[in-house]
């Protein structure tokens, strides 16, 4: 069998092979079984695992924080980390997709491409944490950390976000929930033990936790899983000039920044217009329901992995990838929905429950919005159609930013549910008809150098 063939085999594979390992298992549990065989459904999942545990994690973190800490340290802390989380997220947003998608058709080339992507990532991530700290100081609420406890942290944060995005385009995405696990559980861990320096405390958890995860994750991709994958065997290997990656990462990193940027804003919006104590409620109910995005987007990274590898395919995976999610977010947005007010008293106490159970409602249906741009961006990724993802991004930071500010201004934290309700809702409309009408379809250009 020949290296295309062989390929596709592994993708599709036979109804046999899918199901019969698991055919003595009743009934659900032989389906799900089953499903576990289909590469795109197995990959989904392991990356869906790792956003289960990052919320679950992520949830026992400020849970505590929310005991541990008062009211005032909570929210500097949670804004503290925002911006950390804002000037990784402004470094490596588009690289981290752009290596899922080049990274399974390339051999020789992996390890250029990985270092330069990491390069590139952690120098802009690095230029926004300078604006960030110059903005502290012309007037915006300081950071709960000195400027170059904040500088010296975004490196190893940038390195840690775009770690996962090689783990999933190397194919190693089983590691990826392991990985997050351990920082979820270390994190914690050392919540507790700096729960005596106040704000300071919630940020150097985050920091110094990537730190220990980035060191050996990276030892073991390049010592072991980057030379295997280069060394390969494949008919349809393809390597990428500089030029390929820099126009394909370029593109995709402009829109997906243009994309993150109003929600990783959002927290800060609210500290700087409703103040610390506020901000505290709304994060409570943030920290419940934005992650859960990640689910929408770890399906998309799976789709784009299968499909970069099998673009003939590309339509079946994404049916795939849209039932999946689907089944996931629908009774996902109705608990979360029905249960805003007992698990935000549960889990934060009354006075967070009393302040952020409207939020937290409103915020909620937004994830099936959400979850509807991930995979529509995920496509046109895949197609390479960039004129589309700048479109779709333009358009939802253009909605996004001033609805945010509008209604915050007006309603307080309320007003950004509403304003992260309405701006997922309108864009995914958006995105329909531009697909429905076939707008800035363009056409992809060949990228490899060798086919």
């Amino acid at each position: 069998m020949t290296g295309p063939d062989r390929e596709t085999a592994s993708l599709a594979g036979s109804a046999d092979e899918r199901t019969a390992p698991f055919a003595w298992l009743p009934g659900p549990l032989g389906s799900l079984g089953g499903l576990t065989r289909i590469p795109l459904y197995r990959s989904s999942f392991a990356l869906v695992l790792t956003t289960a545990a990052n919320a679950g994690l992520g949830l026992i973190f400020w849970t505590l924080a929310a005991r541990l800490y008062s009211t005032e340290e909570v929210g500097r802390g949670a804004a503290a980390v925002t911006a950390l989380q804002l000037a990784s997220m402004i470094g490596c947003t588009g690289l981290t997709p752009a290596l899922v998608r080049l990274l399974p058709p390339s051999r020789a080339g992996t390890r250029r491409l990985v270092l330069g992507t990491y390069a590139a990532g952690v120098s802009v991530a690095v230029l926004a944490g300078l604006c960030v700290i110059v903005a502290t100081s012309l007037g915006v609420k300081p950071l709960a950390v000195p400027g170059y406890v904040y500088l010296l942290a975004i490196p190893i944060f940038a390195l840690f976000t775009l770690q996962d995005g090689v783990l999933i385009g190397l194919r190693r995405e089983g590691l990826v929930p392991v990985e997050n696990a351990a920082y979820g559980i270390a994190k914690i861990a050392l919540l507790i033990a700096f729960s005596t320096v106040g704000a300071w405390g919630i940020f150097v958890s985050w920091s110094t936790t990537a730190l220990l995860l980035v060191i050996p994750v990276n030892i073991l991709l390049f010592l072991r899983f980057i030379p295997v994958h280069s060394a390969r065997d494949s008919e349809s290997d393809k390597e990428f000039s500089a030029g390929d990656i820099v126009r394909f990462a370029g593109g995709n990193h402009v829109s997906g920044l243009l994309m993150a940027l109003p929600d990783f804003l959002m927290p800060i919006i609210v500290l700087q217009a409703a103040g610390a104590h506020e901000n505290a409620f709304f994060y409570a109910a943030w920290s419940l329901v934005w992650p859960l995005r990640l689910i929408a987007s770890n399906i998309a990274n799976a789709f784009t992995a299968q499909a970069a590898e099998d673009d003939n395919r590309s339509r079946d995976l994404m049916m795939k990838a849209g039932l999946l999610t689907l089944a996931i977010f629908a009774p996902l947005v109705l608990f979360l929905t029905l249960g805003a007010h007992p698990l935000l008293r549960y889990l934060f106490g009354p006075e967070y429950a009393e302040n952020g159970d409207l939020v937290m409602r409103l915020l909620a249906p937004g994830l099936l919005g959400s979850a509807f741009l991930s995979l529509a961006v995920a496509f046109a990724r895949v197609k390479r159609q960039v004129a589309r993802l700048l479109f779709l991004s333009v358009t939802y930071t253009a909605i996004s930013l001033p609805l945010a500010i509008a209604l915050i201004s007006w309603q307080g934290i309320d007003g950004a549910g509403m304003a992260w309700l309405l701006s997922q809702a309108a864009v995914a409309v958006i995105a329909v008809a531009v697909w429905s009408l076939g707008l800035f379809r363009g056409t992809a250009r060949p990228m490899a150098i060798d086919e």
